[in-house]
């Protein structure tokens, strides 16, 4: 019997277990929350995102003495609507797989950095976490955090044209009244001293 298409057939029920799994860890972080010490960072998880602007996940040194210990950072991204985890990596992409964003930070890592992204939506809600796991681990093993993560829920907003809207209309009604305002003034009958009315258009002589 081929296993090709039973293993294909898997891979997204696989996708999703993943997912329901993380899930399940975000929910409960409030455990580990009692359980792990502060991280050595300080996180900044944005609470609006727009669709087609930079988006930035802040990271702030706290304690050199705890960042002796390599760890990796991820910053996984757990759509509302979709149970397929993505993880941002270190140029800013968003992937399925595993991947950190940071590898092995400890003292030599700057002190302050930006884990950023080109939203690219769709508009809704996300949760965006991160995790200080021990190098190498895998992140879905809680019992491989080593320090208190941080999660924050995050809304997505379309991207607004308002502004654009408006200027295409402004030039539009510009053309219209400038086309208008030629056409009376060829169409205007001369007055007696035998000069053309003079026209009431904007901007004219």
């Amino acid at each position: 019997m081929a296993l090709a298409p039973i293993v294909a057939a898997r891979k997204p029920m696989l996708a999703v277990t993943a997912a329901a799994w993380m899930v399940m860890l975000v929910v409960a972080t409030p455990a580990p929350a009692t359980t792990l010490s502060e991280a050595p960072l300080s996180v900044a998880i944005p609470s609006t995102l727009t669709e087609g602007r930079e988006a930035v996940v802040a990271f702030d040194a706290r304690d050199a003495a705890r960042a002796g210990i390599p760890f990796d950072v991820y910053v996984i991204r757990i759509p509302s609507r979709q149970p397929v985890l993505r993880y941002l990596t270190s140029t800013g992409t968003w992937t399925v797989a595993p991947t950190p964003w940071q590898r092995h930070r400890g003292v030599t890592a700057p002190t302050s950095q930006m884990a950023a992204w080109r939203e690219e939506g769709p508009p809704g809600f996300v949760t965006l976490l991160v995790v200080f796991v021990r190098a190498g681990a895998d992140p879905s093993d809680r019992s491989e955090w080593l320090f208190r993560p941080a999660l924050g829920r995050v809304s997505v907003r379309p991207t607004t044209t308002t502004g654009t809207g408006h200027g295409v209309f402004a030039a539009a009604l510009g053309l219209v009244t400038a086309a208008t305002c030629a056409l009376v003034v060829v169409m205007r009958p001369a007055n007696r001293s035998g000069r053309p009315s003079t026209s009431a258009c904007p901007g004219s002589a």
